[in-house]
């Protein structure tokens, strides 16, 4: 920290040229040789920056002025009017053709830097031709003002309520009935949960759309207290909402952050709503992984099939399979798919969905991949093509060596991060593979996020 403050100090006025966005959509400058973040600024605008924070190996900056403004065309007006303090659309002001190469850099960049990955051929990314109102999913929050039950969502890196339940890029649908259910709770008197007491009930309201009828599954998740009038509410709401397909009350004790519970308990309709990707239907239960951008997710899983090369004779194994979506695209092309979950309850799901698709050369295993691996490998299994599609935090190491030990020829990797996909990609490229080409795919336009599809094939 020493270093750094002899460059740089709090309070600091500098001026920097804006070079490139980072992973969380903030603006990258640099001063004498120290990369400087600061948000709701474009590539190409030179600002003077007041240092806000200091870290390790970076500082934080807030713009005070524009001194060049950014080429013509990549800035644009934010649509929502909370643009700034959500923090759920970082990219909002920033031209969406601009957003798309942005991507591609950053996938780039990650590769070569914390890959050393240098010739692999980093594709365009595939971007939508309306990039909002995609997401099929919605988490509100739940807070009470001056006794009023809000809706809304997190402001960036805290847990600051921000009421609204208008977010651009949710479905309309969505965005429609959101403010009816916050009528709802107001009229029926809900107590939302308060997160420092423990007290209180509801927690989450949590709404999905599927394709099947554009039917809407309402989730309320809460606390183990009393609901006396929860199956009145769910009535009314679906009088008031007929494609309401499913009204669940989803029970949640537990004092994290993470939003759903075991037990659910329907109130109306039916347990589950359907999605459909590429021909195939896909049962989607209240607590169920699923993907919220439909149309792009249909890309991602076709690309994963073009790069697993089949020819109808390989066996493949789906390494974090999820409720069974690519291990069903696969299959469709493959002898043999075998998918793995740590989840028992997404297992479930995805045997549920090979049985309605009439998938029959597919089975999927409950564990953990760092566990069932290994011993897969060492009871012989020498399969055609792996594909992953890990968490955030990318393949667990005892899990990637068995991967690269099991030497299949082809190997497929689903990655939601490029810095931990960079990192994998590093460690099988010292164990025997290439790293051949890279397809970025926009599944979150506006936000920073950004999905790859990448091919890598056995060296020899």
């Amino acid at each position: 920290m020493k270093n750094r403050e002899a460059v740089l100090r709090l309070g600091q006025d500098i001026e920097l040229k804006i070079e490139t966005v980072n992973h969380d959509g903030e603006g990258v400058g640099r001063y004498k040789g120290m990369a400087v973040f600061v948000p709701f600024t474009v590539p190409g605008e030179e600002v003077v920056v007041t240092v806000t924070g200091l870290k390790k190996n970076y500082a934080v900056g807030r713009v005070v002025e524009t001194t060049l403004t950014a080429p013509e065309g990549s800035r644009v007006n934010p649509q929502c009017p909370v643009f700034s303090v959500c923090g759920g659309s970082k990219l909002q002001h920033i031209d969406y053709r601009m957003q798309l190469e942005l991507k591609r850099k950053l996938v780039e960049d990650s590769l070569k830097r914390i890959g050393r990955i240098n010739d692999a051929a980093v594709h365009p990314v595939i971007g939508m031709d309306q990039p909002w109102g995609y997401r099929n999913k919605a988490v509100y929050q739940v807070n009470r003002v001056e006794g009023k039950v809000e809706l809304g969502f997190f402001a960036e890196s805290t847990h600051t309520h921000v009421p609204t339940t208008d977010c651009l890029l949710l479905d309309g649908q969505i965005r429609d009935i959101a403010p009816l259910i916050e009528g709802m709770l107001n009229k029926y008197q809900v107590p939302p949960y308060d997160w420092e007491t423990g007290r209180g009930l509801l927690r989450h309201v949590v709404i999905r759309k599927g394709s099947d009828n554009s039917k809407i599954m309402i989730v309320f998740v809460t606390s183990a207290g009393k609901f006396t009038e929860q199956f009145t509410m769910a009535r009314e709401i679906r009088a008031k909402v007929p494609q309401a397909a499913s009204i669940v009350r989803n029970i949640n004790t537990a004092p994290t952050r993470q939003i759903f519970g075991r037990e659910s308990q329907l109130l109306a309709g039916q347990m589950w709503i359907t999605e459909q990707l590429g021909g195939l239907i896909f049962t989607v239960s209240p607590t169920s992984f699923f993907q919220v951008n439909s149309r792009q997710a249909e890309i991602l899983y076709e690309k994963a099939v073009e790069f697993a090369a089949l020819t109808g004779r390989e066996t493949v194994l789906d390494v974090y399979c999820g409720t069974g979506t690519a291990a069903l695209f696969l299959a469709q092309r493959a002898g043999r798919v075998i998918g793995f979950e740590v989840s028992q309850e997404a297992v479930a799901d995805a045997g549920a969905n090979a049985k309605a698709n009439r998938v029959t050369n597919v089975e999927f295993v409950a564990g953990k991949a760092e566990e069932r691996l290994p011993k897969l490998l060492h009871q012989g299994m020498a399969p055609d093509v792996i594909v992953v599609d890990p968490p955030r935090q990318g393949v667990e190491k005892r899990a990637l060596q068995a991967i690269a030990d099991m030497a299949p020829q082809r190997i497929v990797y689903i990655s939601c991060d490029p810095a931990t996909l960079a990192r994998d990609l590093n460690f099988l490229s010292f164990r025997g593979y290439r790293t051949v080409e890279v397809q970025p795919v926009d599944m979150f336009p506006q936000t920073a996020h950004v999905e790859c599809v990448v091919r890598i094939q056995r060296k020899n």
